[in-house]
């Protein structure tokens, strides 16, 4: 278990508030400063779920109430739980430090196998909420137009003729990749933090956008918010 210094040093390193935290935790701002400070008892199970939140923003703990940067970290998971996860951690992304999202092949289907609709929606209005903060390019299928993230993202399809893998898409956000199998009975997701990595993959997806994206005949300007055909 991390102690509550560990949380205090962990929060200054990313340079968030309180409210911030608590509100991907599902937590009041006050109780998250009372756990900070010691003066709330919390479970095992809360506890985890505070390391393992900023475990996914990059940060490792050490003995004697260290903390310190993760040069490089992978984390594996196989489950809707993995995938919810992974998609928590582009929202933190996308509503913390905020900047450039790409995902590379998505198929709406994928998802909505693994996550119910209901779900989609909430993390579809929380990204609306923070659109301002980030931009997103999403590579879909030719000729999806159910695009799921269309309210808060940018789309443009595969070449027709281009063979692609539609059961495996790539998440690139920041210093970390995401790569989301659902080829299997079950998804499997695995996350890599790695900078150079990360770059080169985003600067290939920007090669290809530019040079083989095909833009849809309705555009890629965001739609208005009409959650109705995912009914």
């Amino acid at each position: 278990m991390i102690t509550p210094t560990q949380m205090r040093a962990a929060r200054a390193m990313l340079d968030v508030p309180q409210g911030h935290v608590a509100e991907h935790l599902g937590i009041a701002a006050n109780t998250l400063s009372k756990i900070e400070s010691g003066q709330s008892d919390i479970s095992m199970s809360r506890n985890a779920e505070i390391q393992r939140f900023y475990e996914r923003e990059g940060i490792a703990f050490t003995d004697n109430d260290g903390v310190k940067w993760e040069v490089e970290k992978v984390h594996q998971y196989v489950g809707k739980d993995g995938l919810v996860l992974l998609m928590d951690d582009t929202y933190s992304f996308a509503s913390g430090q905020g900047g450039e999202i790409r995902l590379y092949n998505a198929r709406p289907e994928n998802w909505l196998n693994f996550v119910s609709v209901e779900w989609f929606k909430n993390h579809a209005k929380r990204m609306i909420d923070v659109k301002d903060n980030f931009s997103m390019r999403i590579f879909a299928e030719d000729g999806n137009e159910k695009l799921i993230s269309s309210f808060y993202a940018v789309h443009r399809w595969f070449p027709e003729d281009l063979e692609v893998n539609h059961d495996q898409s790539i998440y690139i956000y920041g210093d970390k990749l995401g790569f989301v199998d659902f080829s299997g009975s079950d998804v499997k997701v695995t996350i890599l933090k790695n900078a150079d990595l990360a770059g080169g993959m985003k600067a290939l997806f920007d090669v290809a956008w530019d040079n083989v994206g095909v833009i849809p005949p309705f555009g890629e300007k965001l739609q208005e918010v009409d959650f109705s055909f995912l009914d």
